[in-house]
């Protein structure tokens, strides 16, 4: 057990140095908003003021951005009420000087935390130092993933969260005790407040109160569902204190912003705003203006766009995005999302494994996996059909494909030859895709050929 404990202490250091090596260079090549960042920093903005607000996803992880930004101290002087006047800003509107990195660090810092998760669940399926390394690529190497930890969006924060429930789910599987199961709940709620989405981990719940179910163990049960329940409880508690602390000013009725909020603040809420005096009933009435303007937005948004993609296309990584592009200094300067498409078959090979009854049949741990899985893509199926998705919507899913993928590996006997072959091929991929997913110079051959509307 301490060798086992020492293993796993070393191997989550190591992985989350070269992390931090990755994530935290050069934050600020691209100074202007990348993608989803023309929403976060407005929300970033009015977090600095004060100012209650809303958006159409829960508030936790734009509260991290948030966080990150006045933690880094590197825009105290930034104008706030002109970047949060407006749901969205663009480039141009920017004030001059704005550092780009401060709202960019706190989704650096939870990616490399997430990259030190992802090596701890490969060393969990695999109980292989080496092998969990090697597999950590997967994570490390994923340009999709590389350039959503480098901008100030949301899938670092959720990516943490949701390998953190992972995690805990496998060992509450396999062990005794409390722990494991409130940590699965805290990660689990956690997740599902950064985007909705995650709760869909919850079918994972049964797997963990099966053990001591089976024994006949109801003291172990009952430990097991009351540490869940504390977990979940806790993360929800957490968050919406934090989101008080962080807004005791009404919305600013002078910003099309303000005015917008205003419509989903409720009477309750903006008492208890106007007195300082917070009660159950103005807690109440935050969770319902969030959860009202995520329906508002789930009914209002397009259904479609150029960049959006589908479960189908999702299976292959299929899906590019062009976030930015620039050639005014003379040189063609592209940022966007596509996936290493070899990281993402490796974990569609990890799915397709598990649907075969061998693999399932006295394999509890497995089946679990199989079923979020296909929990999340069920949602994300019926969500397609209401709203456009992106390729970072399938997050979920690619990281629990690669934990299917290591528990073939680990049957087949961790054979070394392949696997070196795959970790070729995924880093040969990686270095054609690097200067696209970190906005430095783009080389000709991939703007003319992999990335449609980057003119070379």
């Amino acid at each position: 057990m301490n060798a086992l404990f020492r293993s796993s202490a070393w191997l989550a250091a190591l992985i989350v140095a070269v992390a931090a090596l990755l994530y935290f260079q050069r934050l600020d090549t691209v100074k202007a908003p990348i993608w989803d960042e023309t929403y976060y920093l407005t929300s970033t903005a009015r977090y600095h003021e004060g100012r209650a607000q809303f958006a159409s996803h829960p508030p936790l992880g734009m509260m991290l951005i948030a966080a990150g930004d006045m933690a880094s101290g590197r825009n105290t002087q930034a104008d706030w009420k002109r970047i949060g006047a407006e749901e969205a800003i663009a480039a141009e509107a920017m004030p001059a000087g704005f550092d780009y990195v401060g709202p960019r660090l706190a989704p650096a810092l939870f990616g490399a935390i997430a990259a030190g998760l992802f090596a701890l669940i490969m060393l969990e399926l695999t109980a292989s130092t080496w092998a969990a390394a090697l597999l950590s690529l997967l994570f490390l190497a994923d340009t999709a993933v590389l350039v959503q930890i480098r901008a100030a969006q949301l899938d670092a924060f959720q990516l943490a969260f949701v390998l953190g429930a992972i995690l805990a789910a496998l060992r509450a599987v396999k062990r005794r005790g409390w722990l494991a199961t409130f940590a699965f709940g805290a990660c689990l709620v956690a997740a599902a407040l950064v985007r909705a989405n995650a709760a869909m981990l919850g079918i994972m719940a049964p797997f963990l109160l099966w053990p001591p179910a089976k024994a006949q163990d109801l003291p172990e049960l009952a430990k097991r569902i009351a540490a869940g329940a504390g977990g979940g409880l806790a993360a929800a508690a957490l968050a919406l204190a934090a989101y008080i602390a962080l807004t005791p000013l009404a919305p600013d009725p002078a910003t099309p912003a303000g005015q917008a909020d205003l419509a989903f603040i409720s009477p309750a809420h903006a008492r208890a705003i106007e007195t300082g005096e917070w009660g159950p009933a103005a807690i109440a009435g935050v969770a319902q203006g969030i959860q009202a303007r995520m329906r508002d937005d789930l009914a209002t948004i397009t259904e479609s766009d150029a960049h959006g993609s589908h479960p189908s296309d999702w299976l292959l990584g299929s899906g590019m995005i062009l976030f930015r592009s620039d050639r005014s200094s003379g040189t063609m300067h592209a940022i966007g999302l596509i996936p290493n498409l070899v990281v993402w078959l490796v974990s569609l090979f990890g799915v397709i494994t598990s649907l075969l009854p061998s693999r399932l049949m006295d394999n509890r741990t497995r089946t679990m996996l199989l079923l979020a899985w296909g929990a999340n893509m069920g949602a994300l199926q019926y969500l397609d059909g209401l709203r456009v998705l992106y390729l970072y919507h399938y997050f979920i899913p690619l990281m629990l494909g690669h934990a299917m993928a290591a528990m073939e590996w680990k049957r087949m006997g961790l054979p070394r030859r392949g696997a070196l072959v795959v970790a070729a091929a995924v880093l040969a991929f990686a270095a054609a895709l690097w200067p696209f997913a970190l906005g430095e110079v783009t080389p000709g051959w991939l703007c003319g050929t992999a990335i449609p509307g980057c003119a070379g």
